[in-house]
């Protein structure tokens, strides 16, 4: 943990956040088979993605380990005994642009949380998970990712049985403004 939160070594260079959510959709396509209490459940994945969004200075693969931490929550939340398996389980990952910044979401509609559970989620080793079954780290890994080494920001936003949504801000690279030598 200690060598991860000192790497000098992370390459951000220009990425095309469609792409990355893409291909982590890709990687995660073996979660999307949900296993219930009645049988199995194919997850639905909607994507609501800018277009001409502009490419963000990133390290794609710490952008991709937070996104499959994100994807992996939500098809573990869906098969939580403790709520039931909901109707027709949906991922929905968008993108938007703003002034200074790119947004990622990721949101489900899953159980949700209750207002205790989210104040500690980005905290290391607070988990839901029975023993076992979890250690903690993702979500407040996740967060490192991407407060300290992109300098972004992320949130949570859930109901209890309303589903949960994680926003992401990435900042966009500010192109330097040259000056015209005054005469």
């Amino acid at each position: 943990m200690l060598e991860f939160s000192r790497s000098n070594s992370r390459s951000h260079k220009p990425t095309n956040l469609s792409d990355l959510l893409n291909h982590s959709l890709e990687l995660a396509r073996n979660s999307f088979e949900l296993k219930t209490p009645d049988g199995s459940e194919q997850l639905q994945i909607i994507k609501h993605y800018e277009p001409n969004l502009p490419d963000v200075m990133c390290s794609a693969a710490e952008m991709q380990q937070v996104i499959l931490n994100l994807l992996r929550n939500a098809c573990q939340a869906f098969t939580n005994e403790e709520y039931g398996a909901p109707l027709h389980p949906t991922i929905t990952l968008t993108t938007k642009c703003h002034e200074e910044s790119v947004c990622i979401e990721v949101a489900d509609n899953g159980p949700g949380m209750v207002e205790a559970v989210q104040r500690h989620i980005f905290e290391p080793f607070f988990t839901t998970k029975e023993v076992g079954k979890g250690t903690g780290l993702g979500l407040s890994v996740t967060y490192f990712i991407v407060t300290e080494h992109h300098d972004g920001t992320i949130e949570v936003e859930s109901e209890p049985g309303k589903g949960t949504r994680f926003i992401i801000n990435l900042p966009l690279e500010r192109q330097p403004i040259e000056l015209e030598p005054q005469l």
